[in-house]
């Protein structure tokens, strides 16, 4: 008897929350909801809930891959050419990129202060692991090449030291100038030839550095002593898509087989090299006014419970006086690569010489992002509006996402 009445318990339960589920769904209809279209419902929903599930999969499986590193996507060596792990201090190649290639990891891709310690306390041989774990040296008669591949987080927007790293690392790309080189799936590639050691002009190593993303970026950097066709054939040897695939926020204009005529390539290189900057630009003049209406309280909160450098901090470092939206960002950057890559020669051609031209212009304002040009309120005054809904590709995966102060709301589906 105790048996069925627990079953006659669970059959009326069962009947209510039916009958309350049923009630709810049709008040969300016009008429009388049917028996079929309620258990069209149903399956609606079954479905966006797999959908969401396949889709937090598919992030846990990135996050998983980013933490990887992206060494793997480096190529094997082509016909020729030989490989060597940087650890590899015997080998004669190595000891030259060593002693001439002026090699140093990219300071916003320490994570923590535990590997900051490592790197200080390890000196030069710990400066070679760490940069053993996403680069090669290959060589070929005497032409050498040290290729790497880093993982730049997004900068930490709410703690002392993410803001200090931050604005270190915007001080080195800055003292950087480049000219542009090439076009290869949607990335630009620039040839550096002066920075803070001074001008690489002057030696006989060339230093080229190409980066998908904005904040969050894949950074490819070469140095070498090989000639315009060896740099590029390593250049497209290398899956760009795949890279791209390990951004939270993939870049519009990678992996969609967009071409850019050879003798076009430079030219366009620069125009978004251009629009690095400007972006650069515009997040630094939040950081300051970050840095300028500080909540104590919220700094010393994220300073105490901040994990990494890259931690995002619990707190919004301004109490709320300085809305910034970071995904925003990364997605409108690459979107307005695509608006560039995408252009035709006459808007291409009003671009390049001038930082503040009418190409910029007239490119920045068809973005919900970059819609007003006041001053140092551009992020601002453009998240006070409806929040804006835009589509990113993950693999056949699509998530649609908008903020609302400062949530953030998804929905996935195929594309």
């Amino acid at each position: 008897m105790g048996a069925l009445r627990f079953v006659g318990f669970l059959l009326i339960a069962a009947i209510v929350v039916t009958g309350l589920d049923y009630y709810q769904q049709d008040k969300k209809h016009d008429g009388t909801l049917s028996f079929a279209g309620y258990v069209g419902t149903i399956n609606d929903r079954l479905g966006v809930f797999k959908a969401e599930q396949a889709a937090k999969q598919t992030e846990r499986d990135r996050k998983k891959s980013w933490d990887t590193g992206a060494k793997s996507y480096l190529p094997a060596p082509p016909e020729g050419w030989r490989r060597h792990d940087l650890t590899d201090a015997g080998s004669e190649p190595v000891q030259t990129v060593l002693s001439r290639y002026e090699l140093s990891p990219l300071i916003s891709s320490i994570s923590d202060q535990a590997e900051l310690q490592r790197l200080t306390n390890g000196g030069r041989e710990g400066l070679i692991r760490k940069l053993a774990r996403s680069g090669y040296i290959y060589e070929r008669n005497g032409e050498i090449v040290w290729f790497d591949i880093a993982l730049k987080p997004k900068k930490a927007r709410n703690t002392l030291v993410g803001l200090a790293l931050g604005r270190q690392a915007d001080f080195m790309n800055a003292m950087e100038t480049a000219s542009g080189f090439a076009v290869i799936d949607g990335v630009a590639f620039a040839e550096v030839t002066g920075g803070v050691s001074g001008n690489a002009q002057e030696s006989d190593i060339r230093k080229i550095k190409g980066r998908i993303g904005f904040d969050e970026e894949v950074v490819l950097r070469l140095h070498t002593n090989a000639d315009d066709a060896t740099i590029r054939q390593f250049l497209e040897s290398v899956d760009l898509a795949g890279l791209n695939a390990l951004l939270e926020f993939p870049s519009a204009a990678t992996g969609q087989g967009i071409s850019v005529p050879l003798s076009e390539q430079p030219e366009k290189a620069d125009i978004m090299l251009i629009l690095y900057d400007k972006m650069q630009a515009m997040q630094d003049r939040v950081t300051q006014q970050k840095i300028e209406n500080m909540d104590i309280g919220a700094v010393m909160l994220n300073t105490l419970t901040a994990t990494d450098f890259s931690a995002a901090g619990l707190e919004d470092i301004t109490g709320g006086k300085v809305f910034e939206n970071q995904d925003n960002l990364q997605m409108a950057y690459g979107k307005a690569l695509e608006m560039i890559l995408l252009s035709d020669q006459r808007h291409a051609d009003a671009g390049p010489s001038k930082s503040g031209g009418e190409f910029f212009k007239s490119l920045l304002q068809k973005i919900p992002v970059f819609g007003s040009s006041d001053g140092g309120n551009e992020v601002a005054a453009a998240t006070k509006a409806a929040p804006a809904e835009v589509r990113v590709r993950k693999g056949n995966e699509g998530s649609s996402c908008a903020m609302s102060g400062a949530a953030k709301r998804c929905s996935f589906g195929k594309n």
